[in-house]
């Protein structure tokens, strides 16, 4: 995970369709070298009934107590508000991520967000309470490129630690579904970045 050099997806809507593209390909667009994670930030996804996690989001998950296993992470912020079945996607996640053996002091959930965009924003203000300037986010490899986008809109230096393991990956049927659902969305989030860049001015002023 790199911290220099070039960002793995360009500030720009065509960079970012590119980098897209390349994930759909199979391509390296987020090395998992370079420095350490340290922040992590475990984005959420569906909730079944009766509070079971669904597997993208058990995916995820486990893929984030692994970084911190190994130990690589020093703070987990797991996000993710109440969908169509409660509990919150972030709840859940902080339920398995303890009994994945991760120290509750080491975790920091949010559990209002409905969007990748509003975690992005609350994420922030949380980073911005606790000093936090860069982090690393946990999703979906096509998932990936758009988070990096909505957090760096928000002000954060954001890189990505895809998770291959997630059915949204492995399942081709899946992946394509998502790869042109991302695509359009990219667009949607280019063309309403304009709040979120201003209060990430906000924060940055003196």
């Amino acid at each position: 995970m790199k911290g220099g050099g070039q960002p793995a997806v360009p500030d720009s809507l065509l960079g970012e369709l590119w980098a897209l593209l390349r994930v759909y390909r199979g391509e390296t667009v987020f090395p998992e070298d370079g420095a350490s994670p340290g922040v992590v930030v475990v984005l959420g996804t569906q909730v079944l009934a009766g509070g079971r996690p669904s597997r993208p989001l058990a995916a995820r998950t486990l893929h984030a107590a692994g970084l911190y296993a190994r130990g690589e992470v020093r703070l987990l912020i797991p996000t993710g508000g109440v969908g169509r079945h409660p509990p919150s996607e972030a709840e859940v996640m902080v339920r398995m991520l303890r009994e994945a053996g991760v120290s509750r002091e080491d975790i920091l959930a949010e559990e209002e967000a409905q969007s990748t965009r509003e975690s992005a924003y609350r994420v922030a203000e949380i980073a911005e309470e606790s000093g936090i300037g860069s982090v690393v986010l946990v999703t979906d490899p096509l998932h990936c490129v758009r988070s990096v986008e909505a957090f760096r809109a928000e002000g954060l230096r954001a890189h990505a630690s895809p998770v291959y393991s997630s059915p949204m990956w492995r399942n081709p049927g899946l992946r394509r579904g998502q790869f042109a659902r991302e695509m359009v969305a990219l667009v949607w989030y280019r063309m309403r970045r304009g709040k979120a860049v201003q209060r990430a001015r906000s924060r940055s002023r003196p």
